[in-house]
């Protein structure tokens, strides 16, 4: 379990929420293990779903993590949260550095991108940052204001979406010793059902693992 769970931290720490409905297709390869990535965003929730295996639930309330093949979820509430925030803090060993622009320009797809790099004393990566992103401020903004229940936590593992001016449309990251790259498909304003954030029936609820001291 534990790619997937590497891929679905550093996908949420890169992805970005808004007050409309968005849904953005990833293409993602972690450590070799490629696949296919969609983030559904409502409000001030999200959902990301790593190919059919595993889901990830975003709200004020917390995290919940979707195991489907097991039929298993776990659930992290806010104070967990603001546990390992500290935790993550103190193994950072100190203030979070800002990416830094390396002048290299390079083209993603359809967009025209600059490359930053970024490093901290857990992880380092490299992000291809669109500029004229169409709508990316509001998607970077309300980014912010579910820091307070991903970023927050995990904001020494990754940069946050407010310190680019453009949307990251690519990134390659290394975590843990592992390698994430992902690739942005598509990112389309579109309706999200609000039972997409509801965890189905007849999942068994399995205990967070304690986090260790």
């Amino acid at each position: 379990m534990k790619t997937p769970a590497l891929s679905c931290i550093a996908l949420l720490l890169t992805a970005t929420f808004a007050s409309a409905d968005w849904v953005m297709v990833q293409k993602v390869d972690t450590a070799g293990q490629p696949s296919e990535v969609t983030t559904k965003i409502k409000g001030e929730q999200a959902r990301v779903d790593m190919g059919e295996k595993m889901t990830v639930i975003v709200g004020a309330e917390g995290i919940t993590m979707l195991m489907h093949e097991q039929k298993m979820l776990m659930k992290m509430d806010p104070a967990a949260l603001k546990s390992a925030a500290g935790m993550a803090g103190k193994m950072a060993g100190g203030p979070v550095a800002k990416p830094v622009a390396t002048g290299q320009k390079e083209k993603v797809g359809e967009w025209e991108t600059e490359i930053y790099t970024w490093e901290s004393s857990m992880a380092k990566g490299r992000f291809w940052v669109a500029k004229n992103f169409p709508g990316y401020k509001e998607l970077s903004a309300a980014n912010d204001k579910l820091g307070k229940v991903v970023g927050g936590a995990m904001s020494s593992l990754s940069p946050q979406a407010s310190d680019f001016d453009g949307m990251v449309v690519k990134s390659e990251m290394t975590m843990m010793g592992k390698n994430v790259v992902s690739l942005l498909v598509s990112a389309k304003e579109q309706d999200v059902d609000a039972k997409d954030f509801v965890p189905p029936a007849g999942y068994n609820e399995m205990k967070m693992p304690a986090l260790p001291k």
